[in-house]
């Protein structure tokens, strides 16, 4: 073990925050959740979390924006965006059972002409499979502009499963397409693992409540450091277990400091 990587180990073990190292979370959320309560849901309680564990910056998309109301979710963090500058980067989240128009009118709003600089889609909350014709629209939008898009994925579910992605990604070559949960199971991660073998800007998000032992190196090992993505499900989880996840990996420093915030500043253009 390395004095640097003991470093960084022991820190998080004795609860201490990380200094010194970009920390990047590609997948939060925000505000409240219907099924149980959360503490402090809003921008100002996520910052003071991010502050206590050493979060620099939070990808977010609200509860709001996924559910039931994705103008009011992309307009709270359009204003968390604005009111917190650098430390957040807003996804404009998409709902396909609109119209084709207000879809256009949204990404338009939000990523051409404002402040969101990637695309939040949810297949399964929308009961609608991510290959279907209502996305087309989004999908090439962020191939035309090369806009990230994060999507929820789920080992087993029709709408996103993982093996989904390899064809989307052939369709649209320009963009990052970032596998939420990585299939969420262990089976999906590595379904997950075998799809990012077929098309190369296919990353594997981490965010989740449970990561198995080994699983991360798993990841790492099947497609290499800089196809992993350091998320934590803010506020929905605590995102602090996530950074432990990453911080005593048995994976050198450097593969570290990509899954924590360099691969997200290379994809976010940052």
């Amino acid at each position: 073990m390395s004095e640097e990587r003991s470093r960084i180990w022991e820190a998080v073990r004795a609860g201490e925050k990380l200094t010194g190292e970009l920390v990047i979370d590609c997948h939060t959320h925000m505000g409240p959740w219907k099924d149980f309560h959360i503490p402090r849901p809003w921008a100002e309680g996520m910052v003071f979390a991010m502050d206590t564990c050493g979060i620099d910056l939070a990808a977010s998309a609200p509860h709001a924006g996924i559910g039931p109301a994705e103008e009011l979710g992309n307009e709270q963090i359009r204003q968390a965006v604005e009111d917190y500058p650098g430390r957040f980067l807003g996804y404009c989240s998409l709902n396909p059972h609109r119209p084709e128009a207000a879809i256009r009118g949204e990404l338009d709003k939000h990523v051409l002409r404002g402040n969101l600089k990637a695309i939040k889609l949810h297949p399964s909350i929308h009961a609608y499979p991510v290959t279907g014709e209502r996305y087309r629209p989004v999908w090439e939008f962020a191939n035309e502009h090369s806009v990230p898009v994060l999507v929820h994925t789920w080992e087993g579910d029709a709408r996103c499963r993982p093996s989904l992605f390899a064809e989307l990604g052939k369709q649209y070559p320009n963009v990052d397409m970032l596998l939420g949960h990585a299939g969420g199971t262990c089976g999906g991660m590595d379904e997950s693992i075998e799809v990012a073998h077929k098309w190369e800007r296919l990353y594997l998000d981490l965010t989740g409540s449970l990561l198995p032992r080994g699983m991360l190196e798993r990841m790492v090992n099947g497609v290499g450091a800089e196809r992993v993505l350091f998320g934590t499900d803010m506020p929905f989880v605590d995102g602090r277990p996530q950074i432990g996840y990453v911080a005593c990996a048995r994976i050198p420093d450097d593969s570290k400091r990509l899954i924590f915030g360099l691969n997200a500043k290379r994809i976010f253009r940052l």
